[in-house]
C-alpha cells in the first residue's frame, strides 16, 4: 500500500505542477505566435441576452436597467427565465424591461441549466449573450462581444469578469481569478479558450447544444462543445462585466463543491475531450488546466487514504485526511487570516471542497438546484 500511496501522491503532485506552473507559461509562449482573430464587416443580425433568476428580486431591476443601457449596432431582446422563484422577480423584471424582452416564469426550481435550454429553444436570435443577474456590465460589453463574430468561424467568444471586493473588504479569490483570466487570454488568442466567464460570454445560437439539466458547467460545455466542432472560442478582453465577491469562504466551500461535482460529470460523460489524436490543441488545453486541477487533488487524497493501508505509512495518512477535514470544517467559523496566510488556507479549502465534489460526481450524484445565497 505505501507503494500505491506514493504512486497516487507523485501523481497528483505532477498534475499540480503542470497546470499551476508548467502549463500557463507554455500557453503564454504558443500564444504569442498566434494570428490574430480576423475581422470583417460580418456581425451578427440579432442579438439576445438570456439569464436564469432565482429569487432575484432585490437586483433583478437593477440588472435589467445596467442591460437596457448598453449601446449595440443591432438592436437586442433580454430574456429572464424565472427558475420557481418564490419572490417577485418576475413581476420586477416585467415592470423594468417593457417592450424590451421576455420574463418566463417556471413553477418548479429546475436548476439553471434547464432554464438556459428553453430559453435558447424559444429564440430566434442569431446570437446569445449568457449572463448572470448579479453581475454589471460595462458600457459596450454587449456590442464587443457581437463583434467577435465577424470572424466567421468564431463560434464563441468569453468577456472578462473583474471580481470586487464584497462587503467584508475581503477578495481572496481576487489573485487567483486573475491568474486565470491572463490564461483565458492567451487560450483565446488560439482560438480555445476552454470555460467561459458564465456572467459574461456569447456564442452562436445555431451551434449550441441542449445542455445535461443537472449540470452546473454551462461555461464550460457550451463553448467546449462548439470548438468540438472546430469553431474558435475566443477572448475578448474589452467585453467587461464586474461581479462583486459576495462568498465568505463558507460559501466558496458550497460552491466549489457544486463545480467539483459538475467536474465529475464532465469527466464521466465528456470522454471526447480526452482523444488527444482527434482534437490536438483542444484536448491538450482541457487536460492541462481543467482535468489536471479537477484531478490533482483527489488523486492526493487517494494516497493519504491508500497510506492508511500500511502501519508503517498510517500516522502521515491519517494526519493528512485529520487535517483537510479540519480546513474545510473550519472555514464555517470564517477565519480573517493574514496576507500570504490567507491566500494558501483558501487555496487548499477550495482544493479539498473541489476534490469532494468531483469524487461525488464520478460517483454519479447529480446536485441539488442552486439556492441564493444573501
Amino acid at each position: 500500500m505505501i507503494a500505491l500511496a506514493a504512486a497516487l501522491a507523485a501523481a497528483g503532485v505532477i498534475l499540480a505542477a503542470w497546470s499551476y506552473l508548467v502549463y500557463p507559461e507554455l500557453i503564454e509562449r504558443l500564444s504569442r505566435s498566434a494570428e490574430a482573430v480576423g475581422d470583417s464587416s460580418e456581425r451578427p443580425g440579432s442579438l439576445e441576452v438570456v439569464l436564469s433568476a432565482a429569487d432575484e428580486e432585490d437586483v433583478i431591476a437593477r440588472r435589467v436597467g445596467n442591460l437596457l443601457a448598453q449601446e449595440t449596432a443591432v438592436p437586442f431582446l433580454i430574456s429572464i427565465g424565472c427558475d420557481g422563484c418564490r419572490d417577485r422577480t418576475a413581476d420586477a423584471a416585467r415592470a423594468s424591461l417593457g417592450d424590451r424582452g421576455r420574463v418566463l416564469e417556471f413553477p418548479a426550481r429546475r436548476g439553471k441549466a434547464a432554464v438556459v435550454n428553453d430559453l435558447i429553444r424559444d429564440s430566434s436570435a442569431d446570437v446569445i449573450v449568457f449572463t448572470d443577474a448579479n453581475t454589471r456590465f460595462e458600457p459596450g460589453t454587449v456590442q464587443r462581444l457581437s463583434d467577435a463574430f465577424g470572424d466567421p468561424d468564431v463560434g464563441a467568444v468569453c468577456g472578462r469578469l473583474i471580481l470586487e471586493a464584497g462587503p467584508d473588504g475581503q477578495a481572496l479569490e481576487t489573485a487567483f481569478w486573475d491568474r486565470e483570466t491572463r490564461l483565458k487570454e492567451a487560450e483565446g488568442r488560439l482560438g480555445v479558450c476552454l470555460g467561459a466567464n458564465g456572467a459574461v460570454y456569447a456564442a452562436r445560437r445555431a451551434w449550441i447544444e441542449p445542455l445535461p439539466p443537472a449540470t452546473s458547467m454551462d461555461d464550460f460545455l457550451i463553448p467546449a462543445r462548439i470548438a468540438r466542432m472546430g469553431k474558435k472560442v475566443v477572448f475578448a478582453g474589452e467585453a467587461i462585466a464586474r461581479e462583486q465577491t459576495g462568498h465568505d469562504i463558507a460559501g466558496e466551500v458550497s460552491r466549489r463543491f457544486r463545480i467539483g461535482a459538475g467536474a465529475g460529470q464532465v469527466l464521466t460523460h465528456e470522454t471526447w475531450l480526452f482523444n488527444l489524436r482527434r482534437h490536438g490543441l483542444l484536448s491538450a488545453v482541457f487536460l492541462s488546466r481543467k482535468a489536471a486541477r479537477w484531478l490533482a487533488p483527489v488523486l492526493l487524497l487517494a494516497a493519504a487514504a491508500a497510506a492508511l493501508g500500511d502501519p508503517r505509512s498510517r500516522p502521515a495518512g491519517a494526519i493528512v485526511l485529520a487535517a483537510s477535514l479540519l480546513l474545510v470544517v473550519s472555514a464555517a467559523a470564517r477565519p480573517r487570516l493574514p496576507g500570504v496566510l490567507a491566500r494558501l488556507y483558501y487555496f487548499g479549502v477550495i482544493n479539498i471542497a473541489l476534490a469532494a465534489g468531483v469524487i461525488a460526481g464520478l460517483f454519479g450524484y447529480r446536485r441539488p438546484v442552486w439556492r441564493r445565497r444573501r
